[in-house]
């Protein structure tokens, strides 16, 4: 009888310990995150952050009217930390080079007369305080489904600008033909005409 006693206040022990090393990653995780990516996270809930949903209005290089709906995720997600929390080792690399730290993806959405154009987009905010950003490449989602003699969004150049509820981005196009190749012609002022956005934030 002692003897089993004392197994069980052995995996009690080592379950309580487990639990303590579980906590302790996930708190020293969300704690440098609040540190190194305050444009991503804060201990304020109603806090004006980078990440979250916007919407702008512009007019593509054809003159038509479009709407960018653009979301830019949290780079971790409360799942993905606990996940993380729980592993038994750590990985060597530990939090990152402080480029990966400053990296940011997200979904993009334009509608206009012409349709629906469906993106993901990736970029990179220029320092921690996510006040400058650099380019932010956008690729589509299905290419079979791009419209077709249409100007597409290509990137927003770098330079984009962002404080609290106003989003600022240039944006560069691609032309995709009716055959879905891509064209350009230097005697057309449209192929490298760039478009400069005002995003609102998107309340939920």
């Amino acid at each position: 009888m002692a003897k089993g006693k004392t197994i069980l206040f052995f995996l009690f022990g080592l379950a309580v310990i487990s639990g303590g090393i579980y906590a302790c990653k996930y708190y020293f995780s969300y704690r440098n995150d609040l540190a190194d990516r305050p444009w991503a996270y804060s201990e304020d809930k109603a806090a004006h952050l980078l990440v979250g949903e916007w919407q702008g209005d512009f007019r593509d290089p054809d003159g038509v009217r479009k709407t960018m709906r653009l979301e830019i995720l949290v780079p971790m997600t409360e799942e993905e930390r606990a996940k993380k929390a729980s592993r038994r080792t750590r990985r060597r690399r530990g939090l990152g080079s402080r480029s990966d730290q400053q990296r940011f993806d997200g979904f993009a959405t334009v509608t206009s007369q012409r349709g629906i154009e469906e993106y993901e987009c990736y970029g990179a905010v220029r320092d921690k305080t996510g006040g400058r950003l650099n380019t932010v490449h956008f690729r589509a989602l299905d290419e079979k489904q791009q419209l077709r003699k249409n100007f597409n969004v290509l990137s927003a150049v770098d330079g984009g600008q962002w404080q609290n509820d106003s989003l600022m981005l240039t944006l560069s196009f691609t032309y995709t033909t009716a055959t879905g190749s891509g064209y350009s012609s230097s005697a057309d002022p449209r192929f490298d005409k760039k478009v400069t956005v005002y995003f609102f934030r998107m309340k939920s």
